[in-house]
């Protein structure tokens, strides 16, 4: 039966098909012809007065679809894509040079190294507060460096600083608030 029914299916099929290859064609084959294939719908229909196994064939056109209208650009420029911003990496700028400072005040920091480290550039109080060679403690030693431009070493721990860089933040401490960080003890 389904075999029978996909035969039928495919007969018109073959039938135009055979009627379109012919030079010589007939009125149907012509009207046929004017309409594009795929607006062509066949229908298969048993007749009544012949044998089960013949067909009528019926062509019918179906009008093509209506495709909605897709909006183009009217405008024929370039579109402008911009790369993404990139983050610089952050400039290392040099310490400045220490201070020109006189024999006194560099007599008074070796004495306060001496006194607060015995020179241990590494040395921590017992308490953690007071750190380095100068015992400075976070607060004033991230005041300084900011204030000396040295963003680099602000949140650095004063213990875990090079021993120059130590010497630069005492230094500009000693410039910024004299003696009195260290209560004046070497004076």
């Amino acid at each position: 039966m389904i075999a029978l029914f996909v035969t039928l299916s495919c007969l018109p099929l073959l039938v135009i098909d055979m009627l379109g290859s012919t030079s010589g064609a007939s009125e149907t084959n012509a009207t046929a012809s004017d309409v594009p294939e795929s607006s062509l719908v066949m229908l298969a229909t048993p007749s009544t007065a012949a044998a089960p196994a013949s067909v009528v064939l019926e062509t019918t056109t179906v009008p093509p679809a209506t495709v909605p209208a897709v909006p183009v650009p009217t405008t024929s420029a370039p579109r402008v894509v911009q790369a993404p911003p990139t983050t610089a990496a952050p400039v290392y700028l040099p310490p400045p040079p220490p201070p020109i400072i006189n024999s006194s005040d560099a007599a008074f920091m070796a004495c306060v190294r001496e006194r607060e480290s015995h020179g241990d550039y590494t040395a921590v109080d017992p308490s953690g507060q007071f750190m380095g060679a100068y015992q400075i403690y976070q607060g004033g030693w991230d005041s300084i460096a900011g204030s000396m431009g040295r963003g680099d070493l602000v949140g650095v721990r004063p213990h875990q600083a090079s021993p120059a860089d130590q010497d630069a933040v005492a230094y500009a401490m000693l410039a910024k608030l004299g003696r009195s960080p260290w209560n004046f003890a070497c004076s």
